[in-house]
């Protein structure tokens, strides 16, 4: 008995010891991925980042977030798969209790959710209270969806992911003029690293050919839950657009940390807005549109998206947030600088997600 209170003892203090430094680790990646905030990410740091479980402090959020665009057929196949945890025992994800638990150093319960839209149909792949295991060294994640067993393999830039029998997808590399990146802020207690992949896929979802992009998302943050608008956009002839803003406000219209990029794949360049004066509006109708307009020095740039499938997100627990996901078709495009004028004409169809966001701290 005075044994077993003495190792009690002996092990608290070095438990303790052990999550404060696994917490700096936590804090010098995000440390190390906003000291990269570019494509400048070797290949090491992208499977450190995906095949890995961070020690989460109070604040602490981990997300897996995969997303593909098709680009094959008259009206184009999207999907999103989400893996989330956050520091905390349990939360309710759109008002279902789901249980976080971290159950050994690489295995944990967390939740799963996921939709596809098949070019005709949404599917809702529901919210599931999953227990998911990532092996670094095999690079590897496996979990469940609704009890569809998914699982990710790889290393950049190949991989396979396989949900049961819904998706079976082959990603390989593609011709993009940044195919990975490592971003991040860091405001010390506060910081959010993130790094991504752009890839080539191929397959089947849902019994039907699908060939398109993938783009797999790994973030890592230490911060209150906030409102913000995301999106990125692919075209038929191989360039994209991405943007992204902070705001003050659920519904403000003053945005910081702003961002607005495209990806000129006919003449190889990269177009980036150095600070951007964005407007973002929504029209409500049959089908709702989103409408992002920026300005930087000598450069304007429009683009209209219409939403043809919806999903909502609503996470509580420690802070609350809610992700309205978007998938959308660009129906409008327009980019003028200096010496070029870009209209849909040129980049073809297109397709994409765009993410309006809010949420609280308290």
């Amino acid at each position: 008995m005075i044994n077993r209170l003495r190792n009690k003892l002996v092990l608290k203090p070095t438990e303790t010891i052990k999550k404060i430094k696994r917490i700096k680790e936590t804090y010098g990646l995000i440390q190390k991925l906003a000291s990269i905030n570019g494509s400048n990410v070797s290949n090491a740091v992208l499977d450190r980042v995906l095949y890995s479980t961070e020690m989460l402090p109070p604040l602490g959020k981990e997300y897996w977030w995969f997303l593909f665009f098709g680009r094959n057929g008259e009206r184009p196949m999207q999907l999103m798969l989400l893996i989330f945890r956050k520091y905390g025992q349990n939360m309710l994800f759109n008002d279902k209790r789901i249980v976080l638990k971290k159950l050994t150093e690489n295995r944990f319960r967390a939740v799963t959710a996921g939709w596809i839209y098949d070019g005709k149909e949404f599917h809702d792949l529901g919210d599931t209270n999953a227990i998911t295991t990532v092996y670094s060294k095999r690079k590897m994640i496996i979990s469940d969806i609704s009890g569809q067993r998914m699982v990710l393999t790889g290393g950049f830039p190949n991989y396979k992911l396989e949900v049961g029998n819904l998706i079976d997808l082959n990603i390989t590399k593609g011709d993009y003029l940044e195919d990975k990146d490592a971003c991040g802020v860091f405001i010390p207690p506060f910081g959010m690293g993130w790094v991504d992949v752009f890839s080539d896929a191929e397959g089947t979802v849902l019994d039907k050919k699908f060939k398109g992009t993938a783009h797999l998302q790994k973030v890592v943050g230490i911060t209150t839950f906030g409102p913000f608008h995301w999106g990125k956009v692919f075209f038929q002839n191989g360039s994209s657009t991405s943007f992204f803003c902070l705001k003050t406000g659920k519904d403000s219209k003053t945005y910081f940390h702003r961002s607005l990029t495209f990806h000129d794949h006919e003449t190889k360049r990269i177009i980036e807005f150095e600070k951007p004066k964005l407007k973002i509006s929504k029209k409500e109708g049959k089908k709702p549109v989103w409408i992002v307009e920026g300005r930087d020095k000598d450069k304007k740039f429009r683009i209209v998206l219409e939403a043809y499938a919806t999903k909502q997100f609503t996470m509580k627990g420690g802070g609350s947030q809610v992700y309205r996901e978007y998938a959308v078709i660009p129906k409008e495009f327009s980019l003028k600088t200096m010496d070029q004028v870009i209209t849909l004409c040129d980049l073809g169809k297109g397709v994409g997600t765009f993410e309006d966001a809010y949420g609280s701290p308290i």
